[in-house]
């Protein structure tokens, strides 16, 4: 298995023999022959164990063993511990993303600090199996089904080419120790699901399942450079950046099949889901105006562009309505707009999510915007004005909710804070003609 293991990492040219390496050991099965591989094979390494302080005393005793086990193969040895759970809670991330994050971000850390010049993590090819039906399962596309890289930046695996069942025999035979997670064969996470059930049973169905995984994966990750290469090449010089803001041509977008592709290749740095990807193709063709959301993006369908701009709480969101648009798309519900005659209207019921204004006062383009300070309009049925602070406290609305808010607006006039009242000057009247009907579509909890 030695032999093995030095021939893959001279075919793969993962590094040189007079490297240093910087081996990332929990303590678990895998890492501890990767340590044991690398001693055999006289690589030059120093071990680094994270505790995350997730498991009580077994993550001390974890660290210890760890301490031991660096002693016997004669390495340097670096830890560090984590208050897991508290940077979980701070981001906003899982516990399982939390503990990527400070891991790699310390491996790294240590690995400038001290010159290393790779980081070694113990991924086999079953977590390669694992990740991909993961991905699978999480509908990630094309990227998804490469799996776990080689090599990653400056961090390398170099038991991608063996099985669990490999791993386990080398441990059989050398009589190796271990610390094993208990937590692993639990099913409340789905990687563990896969893992403990999925996997066994599909090996069942393909003894070989690694390996026709592993073909997967290869190919994944060809066609997907194939595609970054064309998309780079055909867009690198239409792509601009302004204000902070990306600009994207839509009509170069219109040029091919298949355009959800494209669209995903421009914009996975942003964080789009498939979902997102799929709605902003069907808009290309259609009205400008409608806004797609990422985590921490937005997407602007604008009459030529996509405009992707890096979502900001203090930095209010704006967005024009020309006379020809017949709808607009935000994150939380579709408003849709139609000019008819007075006379098409039978009556006038009050309702939240609709909305009838004299067309003859308004000043196209209109806008919609989130609330500003010292905003205020005159609401329906009344003649004096109303701050809109004011009137959302009256609403009972909540301050988590507030920044939901849109305003409709005319030439800076309030017509209708979205989903709650008109203004009364921009009112249908006797003398009325033409009105602009509004509705809103999709909308939740009355918010917007």
């Amino acid at each position: 298995m030695t032999d093995k293991f030095k021939q893959f990492i001279l075919k793969k040219e993962l590094f040189l023999p007079q490297e240093k390496i910087l081996l990332a050991v929990s303590g678990g099965m895998d890492s501890v022959v990767m340590a044991h591989l690398f001693k055999a094979a006289e690589y030059h390494f120093t071990i680094a164990h994270c505790n995350f302080k997730l498991r009580g005393s077994d993550s001390d005793k974890d660290e210890g063993f760890v301490r031991e086990l660096t002693a016997r193969l004669g390495a340097e040895f670096y830890t560090q511990s984590f208050d897991t759970k508290a940077y979980a809670k701070e981001k906003g991330v899982s516990i399982q993303m939390a503990a990527r994050e400070l891991r790699y971000a310390w491996l790294e850390n240590i690995r400038k600090q001290y010159g290393f010049d790779w980081i070694a993590t113990a991924h086999q090819s079953d977590d390669n199996t694992e990740t991909i039906l993961y991905n699978l399962a999480r509908g990630t596309g094309l990227k998804g089904l490469q799996g776990i890289p080689l090599r990653n930046g400056k961090t390398i695996r170099p038991l991608l080419n063996f099985s669990r069942e490999e791993i386990e025999w080398y441990v059989k035979i050398n009589s190796l120790e271990f610390r094993e997670d208990l937590s692993n064969r639990e099913d409340k996470y789905i990687r563990n699901k896969i893992r403990n059930k999925i996997i066994p049973l599909l090996k069942e169905i393909n003894p070989s399942l690694n390996k026709s995984v592993q073909e997967l994966s290869q190919i994944s990750a060809k066609t997907y450079g194939l595609l970054d290469y064309f998309v780079a090449r055909d867009f690198k010089n239409h792509v601009y950046e302004k204000d902070g803001k990306t600009y994207i041509p839509v009509k170069l977008i219109l040029q091919y099949p298949e355009r959800e592709i494209i669209i995903y290749e421009l914009l996975k740095e942003f964080g789009f889901q498939s979902t997102e990807i799929d709605d902003i193709a069907l808009s290309l063709e259609k009205q400008p105006g409608k806004l797609f959301f990422s985590k921490d993006y937005e997407c602007l369908k604008d009459r030529d562009h996509l405009i992707i701009s890096r979502k900001d709480i203090n930095e209010k969101t704006e967005i024009l309505i020309h006379s020809d648009q017949d709808e607009i798309q935000l994150s939380q519900g579709l408003i849709r707009m139609c000019t008819v005659d007075i006379d098409e209207i039978p009556d006038f019921k009050a309702d939240s999510n609709l909305a009838y204004l004299d067309l003859s006062f308004l000043k196209f383009p209109l806008k919609l915007r989130n609330p500003r300070e010292g905003d205020y309009f005159v609401p329906f049925g009344m003649s004096g004005k109303k701050k809109i602070s004011d009137f959302l406290t009256d609403m009972k609305i909540p301050r988590t909710e507030k920044k939901n808010i849109w305003l409709l607006t005319s030439d800076d006039k309030i017509a209708w804070v979205v989903g709650f009242r008109t203004d009364n000057r921009f009112r249908v009247k006797k003398t009325t003609r033409k009105v602009l009907e509004i509705k809103i579509l999709d909308q939740t909890k009355g918010l917007f």
